[in-house]
């Protein structure tokens, strides 16, 4: 810091931050000249009176003031004060939830046709089944007393289950349930 703003900073009482700077001043003669002429200029400020301005001037500047404080026109504030509203409920918002549900239903019924048949009860005889059976010539109710000639663990209405659960997964798993196989001619787009 200059010595200048060091006489300016002591002359308005302010900390110094040269220690030695008032034993400087008492030595120093062209220190000790430049403090005066700045003591003096000071004294002339402090003594000098201040002009009042315009009182045109403070008017507007105080309506300007009023004006900038007070409070907004009724129109708006009655926009301000009205009550909440809830939110409006859009039809876009409305088919979302909608097509949520049914992708939802659609994936379930997918997962529940996709699933493979549990069931251990046999399959209901139809009928051309039972008519087959009741119009059996006696030749082939004669064989059927010939059961004692079948082993034990031969038992006829577990085959017949088995065979036709063996025939229902046949045609579920056949090739030509979904179509054939395409082929793919890589030299064609």
């Amino acid at each position: 810091m200059d010595d200048r703003l060091r006489i300016i900073r002591h002359l308005y009482g302010e900390d110094v931050d040269d220690p030695t700077f008032a034993r400087r001043l008492s030595e120093d003669e062209a220190l000790r000249r430049e403090y005066e002429r700045l003591k003096a200029t000071k004294m002339r400020l402090d003594r000098r009176r201040s002009r009042q301005p315009d009182p045109a001037v403070v008017d507007r500047v105080v309506d300007a003031a009023q004006e900038a404080a007070s409070p907004a026109p009724d129109s708006s504030r009655a926009a301000e004060d009205r009550p909440a509203r809830p939110p409006r409920r859009t039809w876009s918002r409305r088919l979302q939830t909608a097509s949520a549900a049914l992708a939802l239903l659609l994936a379930v019924g997918l997962g529940w046709w996709q699933l493979p048949s549990t069931s251990d009860n046999p399959a209901p005889e139809t009928s051309t089944e039972a008519t087959a059976q009741r119009s059996a010539s006696p030749a082939a109710q004669g064989r059927s007393l010939n059961a004692d000639a079948v082993p034990a663990w031969d038992d006829r209405d577990e085959l017949v289950r088995i065979h036709r659960r063996i025939e229902r997964l046949r045609s579920r798993s056949t090739t030509g349930a979904w179509g054939g196989i395409q082929t793919v001619d890589r030299r064609r787009p």
